[in-house]
């Protein structure tokens, strides 16, 4: 078990120093009603107080229940917030493009729910802090440009197995921990169904892999499937290339 206690205080003074260092005043964040932007909500209201902002962006195929907790935290944490339904907009994006299957349609939400942080952000001279796990960003499983675009992320090193356990140390409510994880880009969607394994498993296998163990106890299917969304997913993790030009 990890040291929760320093690490939320580090955590902590990490908030501060990145919006320090970048002359911010605050933080922005997209709130779901999920487990991981629960958990950066408190952490930076313990270090920011009144200079949080939350946008809460559901759309009419959002999971209510989601709603209803997002909602209920930024009351409880008394932290500013906004709720912007972006299913119209959505289907005005929508109409533009061709063939949309729901993982795209998820994608578009995802980048239009950025675009509306950014641009808060820029209103308010505040940063858009990060709320995707370890599990998530080793996986690729974000939108590029999306949900995995911020400022700075103090959660990017936290398996999502460790999240609920930092979670639980610091009180979050029940629904929050006890919830299945959706990434909500549609309706009734579930990561680990989508995974085809909990949270638990994939996070063991990761762990031994940057370890550097022996994987001959890890089934097969769950190796092929780690290891192929790192391979494909791996892009997302880089910064786009440059040619460069020195020789000419």
């Amino acid at each position: 078990m990890r040291d929760y206690k320093k690490i939320e205080l580090f955590l902590c003074d990490f908030i501060k120093n990145e919006c320090e260092k970048a002359g911010a005043k605050g933080v922005v964040l997209g709130i779901s009603g999920g487990i991981d932007s629960a958990l950066v909500a408190v952490l930076a209201k313990k270090a920011l107080n009144d200079n949080v902002f939350a946008l809460l962006m559901p759309t009419n195929s959002s999971n209510q229940t989601n709603l209803e907790d997002a909602l209920k935290l930024c009351k409880d944490l008394n932290i500013q917030y906004e709720i912007l339904n972006i299913s119209k907009s959505l289907d005005e994006l929508y109409l533009l493009s061709k063939n949309l299957d729901k993982i795209r349609k998820g994608n578009l939400a995802a980048r239009l729910r950025m675009a509306l942080l950014y641009d808060y952000s820029a209103l308010k001279s505040y940063l858009v802090i990060g709320t995707s796990n370890k599990s998530e960003l080793k996986l690729g499983y974000g939108t590029i440009y999306g949900d995995l675009a911020h400022a700075f992320n103090p959660i990017g090193d936290l398996y999502k197995s460790e999240i609920f356990d930092f979670a639980a140390y610091l009180n979050l409510p029940a629904s929050f921990i006890e919830k299945e994880p959706s990434a909500d880009l549609y309706e009734n969607q579930s990561d680990e169904k989508e995974f085809g394994f909990s949270y638990k498993e994939i996070d063991k296998l990761l762990m031994a892999m940057e370890r550097g163990d022996e994987l001959a106890e890890f089934s097969e299917d769950l190796k092929e499937m780690v290891q192929t969304r790192m391979s494909k997913n791996a892009f997302k993790q880089r910064l786009p290339k440059i040619a460069k030009l020195d020789e000419f």
